[in-house]
């Protein structure tokens, strides 16, 4: 069950976009919705500072840095004051310091969370709270695209290899299927026999979820470019797969399908690890 959902807003101008989706999301499971601002603290403003720069230099940079972080603040607050919360149990907290850490410490306490993805998914600041509420938290996480995607979860794609991570991620998406219209379970490659595609939909359908198979062969295209053309044939509207990664470093190290498909993914992805 979806009772709690934690969304963070950012201030970016895709906030609005990422708040608004949460918010059909809150009542479509009838769920409080949590909006989570971080603001960084005075450190986290500065960035680094090369040699030779002058005293004068570091201030204006960091006075940008102030600038920049009052304008985000201020965005996300009015975006959340722009929303149609009527009905809705909703609350908007503002934090200062560490986005990552501040994020995943809520997270752990919410049954999803939403981040919007920004122009640059390379950006270190988002790849690290990505990271955290990825891996920290043990809550699967909606990443939404920067386009508002028109629905979420009706036409559902899940990648299935069998993984405990792609468990992970079936397990925290059973609330989308059991709204969905089709549910497509996609796998490529070698799937254990014991935790089958076929499989699967029998584990489904004692949830009360009716799913079919597809079997794709990537051929010598990226595993996760291929993933995401089977969604766009199946039409699919969310794609659940789980998170696969190591790294305790602040930069996310992530497999390859899942750094592809973040990378360039048009529709929600729901990941779990």
């Amino acid at each position: 069950m979806i009772k709690t959902i934690l969304v963070l807003a950012d201030g970016s101008p895709g906030c609005e976009i990422v708040l608004s989706a949460a918010v059909d999301l809150s009542r479509r499971f009838t769920a409080h919705l949590n909006v989570l601002h971080v603001r960084p603290a005075d450190a986290g403003l500065m960035p680094y500072i090369g040699e030779g720069m002058s005293a004068a230099m570091v201030e204006e940079i960091i006075e940008a840095a102030e600038r920049n972080a009052e304008e985000r603040a201020a965005s996300a607050r009015t975006a959340f004051d722009r929303l149609n919360t009527a009905g809705l149990s909703a609350s908007w907290h503002a934090e200062t310091g560490p986005e990552a850490d501040i994020a995943a410490a809520v997270g752990r306490l919410s049954d999803l969370i939403v981040i919007g993805r920004p122009d640059d998914p390379g950006e270190i600041p988002w790849r690290t709270t990505l990271d955290s509420i990825l891996f920290d938290t043990g809550r699967p996480v909606l990443i939404l695209p920067r386009n508002r995607p028109s629905d979420i979860g009706s036409r559902v794609a899940v990648a299935w290899n069998s993984s405990a991570e792609a468990a992970g991620a079936v397990a925290a998406a059973l609330p989308f299927f059991r709204s969905a219209e089709q549910v497509t379970i996609l796998s490529t490659g070698p799937v254990s026999r014991y935790a089958s595609a076929a499989g699967l939909v029998t584990y489904l359908a004692r949830h009360d979820v009716r799913a079919a198979t597809k079997t794709f062969e990537p051929g010598s295209t990226p595993l996760g470019n291929a993933l995401l053309e089977q969604c766009r044939l199946s039409q699919s509207d969310l794609l659940v797969m789980g998170a696969y990664g190591h790294s305790r470093l602040r930069e996310m190290i992530l497999g390859g399908a899942t750094r592809e498909v973040l990378a360039i993914a048009d529709l929600p992805v729901l990941m779990a690890h």
